[in-house]
């Protein structure tokens, strides 16, 4: 593999009666659509909006399914049963696929996006230098070397234009040197120089040997004479597919005018708008008798010349491409130090996070600050037990939930902003061959991190002003795991909420969980019900248990601990299970997340773990 995108080779890629519906509807989106896009040509897809544009170049990067039709790649047939699977699978890294929105990091330079994306999909088998020398190649072939350190930026942070934003996406899947580059709409949201200068872009990529596939809207007359092959859809049907510059003819010979002062683009749009009640079916069916098949037959003539050669060079060449990846667990490593670096950009919500768990530590030990540490009050052993001044377990108990909850406070909403906030980008990176458990064992890390600082500055103001009896180090460990389990409820709130309303949703439900920690109603009463079942799948009971056992047994001499364990339901001693617990929950809802995002992905864009 040469470490320039000019060493790409392309695909043949050839389609013949695509059609696509949705059960339970009855128009069909794509209707019989046919074309064929060669190695080193620019096919532009165009037509009004609502015509299957993009439905067509979701169904050839295996983001969707066909209902039927024919698909060829260097001659080579495909299954359109198997194809969503197979595409994301088998044929892994044939495609660059490039969404009509710019998901890219907006913390992360253009280098350090372009370069983490390199390192994923070609660390198998290049070395370091190797793979800069490829990503300075690209960046100076997407004309990006001026803002190379700069941040990409969004919304809320000022970064670079929307044409350098769409050249970095489209960089990110040009690292893997992939045969056929599909784009939606790549033109959308740019003014007119910015969409000319990227239309000239892919097109020079495509005489490097790129097989290149977009979907265009509304070209100005430059960007259309730019195209090789143009494919006319109208309400889901071919109304033309073929060369660029016989387009004029076709129409011309069916009957239309073309005034030489206007865009021809413009007046086959018009064709197409002004013909669906009337002229549209003609158009289509003078397209289908003369054109339809002669894609297809062409491919099918060169692959019955090359035949079994021509099915094993495929498949070598996808398993070539599978290698490349870098193995999961230096993914794992990739991932952490993304997270890393975009964390360290994004200093005030980490500030804002401690400075949370920092004033809830605060607030918690102001509660109990006048008690002096003497928070649990017992019964006195025999035979003093006639001396005990008035019992009182339930404070100790209500402190336990009252840390349960001021921890939700402070980590409930940035368990799902961290999370949810990158979904986009974590399907696409899914579609692209990441490994999912890779991108989650990076934010684990980082997570874990982040609640080690946030627990012991929480646990710091507790301990300096409430002057309990449990250690510092048990109290941080505590926090710690309670921190983990929220993280983790956070990840699974990111996977099945929106952006806006996961923060509050995960804060509720926190709350819920932090209840049910047996303080009130007591684990004692709760047994009674026969309902402590539920209560033993909450993590704030394993907290609250451990948290009142490391208050209670040191005063085990004194006090008769049997009559606290009666009355609250709490077992004292097994603080490991605790633990263990507290760990093995944190980390199911974490497994659960996962699960859920990658769901979400597959049933999106049919990508498998």
């Amino acid at each position: 593999m040469r470490n320039d995108i000019s060493g790409t080779v392309g695909m043949d890629m050839a389609f013949d009666k695509v059609t696509f519906s949705i059960e339970g509807m009855d128009n069909l989106i794509l209707d019989s659509v046919s074309g064929q896009a060669q190695s080193g040509m620019l096919l532009g897809v165009m037509g009004p909006s609502g015509s299957g544009k993009s439905t067509l170049i979701n169904i050839l990067c295996g983001r969707l399914r066909a209902t039927s039709g024919s698909l060829l790649l260097d001659g080579v047939p495909v299954n359109w049963s198997e194809w969503r699977e197979e595409s994301l699978q088998k044929f892994q890294g044939l495609f660059g696929f490039i969404p009509q929105d710019d998901v890219v990091h907006p913390h992360l330079t253009v280098w350090e996006n372009i370069m983490y994306s390199a390192k994923i999909r070609l660390g198998g088998t290049l070395k370091h230098r190797e793979i800069e020398n490829l990503v300075y190649q690209i960046i100076l072939d997407l004309e990006l070397e001026k803002v190379k350190n700069s941040v990409v930026g969004n919304e809320d942070r000022r970064g670079i234009s929307g044409g350098e934003r769409k050249r970095v996406s489209i960089a990110l899947e040009l690292v893997a040197t992939p045969p056929v580059l599909l784009l939606d709409e790549p033109t959308s949201g740019l003014d007119s120089q910015a969409a000319l200068s990227l239309i000239m872009l892919l097109k020079s990529l495509s005489r490097k040997g790129i097989t290149v596939i977009c979907v265009v809207h509304q070209p100005r007359i430059e960007i259309f004479e730019a195209l090789d092959k143009v494919l006319l859809m109208g309400s889901g049907k071919t109304v033309y597919f073929g060369s660029q510059s016989l387009a004029v003819r076709h129409f011309r010979r069916m009957g239309y005018e073309f005034d030489p002062r206007l865009n021809p683009a413009d007046i086959m749009m018009d064709i197409v708008f002004g013909t669906y009640a009337g002229k549209q079916s003609s158009i289509v069916k003078s397209f289908n008798d003369e054109d339809a098949n002669s894609s297809m037959k062409a491919v099918a003539k060169r692959t019955s010349a090359t035949g079994d050669e021509t099915v094993n060079a495929l498949m070598v060449q996808c398993h070539r491409y599978r290698q490349r990846y870098s193995p999961w667990y230096k993914q794992i490593y990739l991932a952490f130090c993304r997270d890393m670096t975009q964390q360290s950009r994004a200093a005030w919500s980490f500030i804002l996070e401690i400075a949370g768990g920092t004033l809830c530590g605060l607030l918690l030990g102001l509660s109990v600050y006048e008690f002096r540490g003497h928070i649990y009050q017992g019964m006195f052993l025999e035979p003093f037990h006639v001396l005990s001044s008035a019992v009182d377990y339930t404070l100790l108990a209500q402190l336990g939930t009252l840390n349960c909850l001021a921890t939700s406070f402070a980590a409930a909403a940035p368990s799902v902003i961290v999370f949810s906030a990158e979904r986009r980008i974590f399907f696409r990176e899914s579609f692209s061959g990441h490994s999912n458990f890779a991108y989650f064992g990076g934010k684990v890390l980082t997570t874990l991190l982040r609640s080690v600082i946030s627990s012991l500055h929480f646990s710091t103001m507790f301990i300096i002003l409430a002057s309990p009896v449990i250690s510092f180090g048990m109290l941080v460990g505590l926090n710690i795991l309670y921190f983990y389990c929220v993280y983790g409820l956070g990840s699974i709130i990111a996977a099945i909420t929106d952006h806006e309303n996961g923060p509050l949703f995960c804060l509720l439900l926190n709350i819920v969980i932090a209840i049910f920690g047996g303080a009130s109603p007591r684990l004692a009463t709760v047994k009674s019900w026969h309902l402590e079942w539920f209560w033993y799948l909450c993590p704030g009971l394993w907290f609250c248990e451990a948290f009142f056992s490391a208050q209670v047994l040191p005063f085990s001499y004194l006090y008769n601990t049997e009559e606290a364990e009666a009355f609250t339901g709490y077992k004292f001693g097994r603080t490991g299970l605790d633990i263990g617990l507290l760990l093995v929950i944190g980390t199911l809802y974490r497994i659960i997340g996962c699960f859920l995002m990658i769901l979400k992905a597959r049933t999106r864009y049919g990508r498998s773990s």
